[in-house]
């Protein structure tokens, strides 16, 4: 019985080993990713883009812009945007910020500062990262917000503000006070 269980035993072993030698073998395709490297980089210098009526729209100016070959995106270091409207103009300023690769969403991250131009009495609006599209020129961000303007001031968890419309509105946690002027 002993020899019979070996031999059984053996016949199995040997039948998986035919069997998974007949089984062609998957093949694993291993694909190598692009590397990631600056493939062009400008210093100090200044960006206007137009509108559809061939006005300018907004301005971009920085210190270095590096983009990569691989995402299309570009770094941006010490980046100061001015929105240009008809009644008046924002300027807004980071640390460093991104662009992606259609240069529609921009999000600025450390040290962000919104002022309003041309105005008695500026609107400044402070906050760690914000995101904003070039196109609509709608800006937010779920972090939070130190808005002051005057002797007045409110603090939010989050914002939305239409440069466009000029409507601001705080998304959550607001408090603040305000003394008119």
């Amino acid at each position: 019985m002993k020899k019979r269980s070996t031999f059984v035993t053996v016949s199995i072993i040997a039948a998986i080993g035919i069997w998974s030698a007949m089984i062609p073998e998957e093949k694993v395709l291993i694909t190598e990713k692009e590397p990631h490297f600056v493939d062009a980089y400008i210093r100090d210098f200044t960006m206007t883009a137009m509108n559809e009526d061939g006005k300018p729209d907004y301005t971009l100016k920085a210190e270095l812009m590096e983009h990569y070959n691989d995402t299309g995106n570009s770094d941006i270091k010490q980046p100061v945007f001015n929105f240009i409207q008809e009644d008046g103009s924002w300027l807004v300023s980071a640390k460093r910020g991104n662009i992606d690769q259609t240069s529609t969403w921009v999000v600025l991250k450390e040290d962000v500062v919104m002022l309003q131009q041309d105005a008695e009495n500026p609107v400044r609006i402070r906050t760690s990262q914000l995101r904003f599209n070039t196109k609509t020129q709608i800006a937010d961000t779920d972090k939070p917000v130190d808005i002051d303007q005057g002797n007045s001031v409110l603090k939010s968890n989050g914002m939305i503000f239409n440069n466009t419309t000029g409507k601001l509105e705080l998304l959550a946690g607001v408090n603040g006070t305000y003394v008119a002027p």
